[in-house]
């Protein structure tokens, strides 16, 4: 997620962590945003959840995928798996480790479950001039 950023009228503009802008308004002004951000929180969870595909290489997470693309997640899976899964198979073969470490060092697909606040804003944020509907 980017920082927010503010312009002055003579083209000037900076960067403001949320403290940091919490700090420049009034009194009046916080509570206000505070009322606004309690009705965003309260509609985002009442709101359906959705999932993210995440595709993770084994050692962190390569790809998400939205909640219809699941197809396109599992030929990403498919392209990344056979060369990690040759060398770990052939580390656990030389010296046994717990199965379940061995489950999360290969590749593999996890379902996220989202609120459709986070899926719009922080997973696949509409960027400007994106075509899609």
């Amino acid at each position: 997620m980017t920082v927010p950023e503010i312009r002055c009228e003579c083209g000037r503009s900076k960067h403001l962590g949320t403290d940091e802008w919490l700090k420049g308004l009034t009194l009046d002004q916080v509570r206000h945003a505070k009322t606004r951000a309690e009705e965003i929180i309260k509609r985002a969870e009442e709101a359906p959840n959705r999932t993210v595909w995440v595709v993770n290489n084994g050692t962190y997470n390569d790809a998400f995928y939205r909640e219809d693309e699941y197809e396109k997640a599992a030929e990403h899976l498919l392209r990344i798996f056979k060369e990690r899964f040759m060398s770990e198979a052939k580390d656990y073969a030389e010296k046994p480790y717990a199965p379940r470490r061995f489950a999360e060092e290969v590749p593999h697909i996890y379902p996220q479950r989202v609120t459709q606040y986070e899926y719009d804003n922080e997973w696949f944020p509409e960027k400007q001039g994106d075509d899609r509907a």
